[in-house]
């Protein structure tokens, strides 16, 4: 026999850990301006890793109080917020793969000079961009969730609801198992697990500077190995061990634990040494500029800067101070040829901006453009005006393209 001081203590210290969890999410979102964060899709990670946490601090509790639970409520605990939170994670990491994937498209687009190849990308483009709107992510993960929780309920049958509603935890294990809906649940883990791992090959290693790849890995690797250990206990149910402390549950709050470890602790680690991603005055515009300047001076400079993968589309800002650079350095061509390709609505890089500032650059763009047509001036005096229209609009709103 094993004695209950023993898996008491474990119980509490799993739920100390967890309650920890929320407030580490939370300092995540506060710090969401940091690379490294930023990088990682914060909002979605932080819904996902929210879901891990009630999971773990939940269990946590509901093993502490085993008597007063009962073994129905607590396994539509668990079933719940597992098959949510990994969806969610699946979900997450599938919206980073076409953000690295849309980011190349872009590159492609930019640098391809024939006029099939660019109507192709610019239609890659396009569909990528509406798989990526919240709208779309947000279907995904509802449509996904119910499709996904339904084959496991249609194998529990209306007595075994019955007898586990009226058995608490503490007796659980006495509950004969349902095969069926065990095999499938676990079934459905192992889905999942294989899901994050196949994902993660495809997080470009070129593009991904900030470690989303190995975080990703490396948690699907602890939750592949807590489910072999989920495996064995429901294997060895009835061992003293397994039984008294009630292996097949903890593994839950370890791998809540887990999931919130690789997608939030791990990334705050590492922002403390990094800057915050913000531009509060002309200063730190003209830092960047300089740094960019030179960055886009090399031969594959797009496809370098490009490296620095942004989610909600802050790439295509990117791709606006490579327009507005080469118009100003090198002369980069007609500025309503600029405009149209990078800034106006449609456009295949369109930017993600404001409709009042990007009214703002329509009119810098278009009144340039008129300009020109109406031949009222020399190609070289408009292309000094518009370039000092395109500094004038650059110094007057430096915060837009914030790259």
């Amino acid at each position: 026999m094993v004695d209950s001081a023993g898996p008491t203590a474990l119980f509490v210290v799993l739920l100390l850990v967890s309650c920890a969890l929320p407030l580490a999410i939370g300092l995540f979102l506060t710090r969401r301006h940091y690379p490294s964060i930023r990088y990682a899709s914060p909002h979605q990670t932080a819904v996902c890793s929210s879901f891990a946490a009630i999971l773990s601090v939940g269990t946590s509790a509901m093993l502490l109080s085993q008597d007063s639970v009962s073994c129905g409520s607590f396994n539509v605990f668990i079933y719940l917020f597992t098959n949510a939170g990994f969806f969610g994670l699946c979900v997450t990491q599938l919206t980073l793969v076409l953000t690295f994937h849309l980011t190349q498209q872009l590159a492609l687009h930019n640098a391809d000079t024939k006029v099939g190849e660019k109507a192709k990308a610019f239609a890659t483009i396009q569909r990528l961009r509406r798989l990526l709107t919240p709208h779309s992510i947000v279907a995904k993960w509802v449509v996904g969730n119910l499709v996904w929780f339904l084959p496991p309920l249609a194998a529990v049958d209306a007595p075994l609801v019955t007898n586990m509603q009226s058995t608490s935890i503490a007796n659980c294990l006495a509950v004969p198992m349902n095969v069926v809906m065990n095999g499938i649940i676990l079934l459905q883990i192992l889905l999942f697990i294989v899901a994050l791992v196949v994902l993660s090959l495809y997080l470009s290693k070129v593009i991904d500077n900030f470690g989303l790849r190995r975080h990703y890995q490396v948690m699907s690797r602890v939750l592949a190995s807590l489910l072999c250990l989920e495996c064995l206990c429901v294997v060895f149910h009835t061992a003293d061990v397994v039984a008294a402390y009630r292996l097949r549950y903890v593994v839950l709050p370890l791998g809540g634990i887990a999931v919130v470890g690789c997608q939030v602790v791990w990334p705050l680690l590492q922002s403390r040494h990094e800057a915050p991603i913000s531009m509060h005055g002309h200063e730190d515009h003209s830092s960047k500029l300089a740094v960019l300047e030179d960055f886009l001076a090399t031969d594959d400079g797009l496809a370098a800067f490009s490296a620095f993968a942004r989610l909600e589309f802050s790439l295509e800002n990117v791709v606006a101070w490579k327009a507005a650079f080469e118009f100003k350095k090198k002369g980069g061509g007609d500025a309503y040829a600029i405009y149209s390709s990078y800034m106006s609505v449609g456009a295949a890089m369109e930017t993600n901006i404001p409709d009042a500032l990007r009214q703002h650059y329509h009119d810098i763009f278009i009144k340039h453009h008129r300009r020109v047509s109406q031949g009222g001036r020399t190609s070289t005096v408009a292309s000094v005006i518009a370039d000092n229209d395109v500094q004038t609009a650059i110094n007057q709103d430096p915060a837009v393209f914030d790259a």
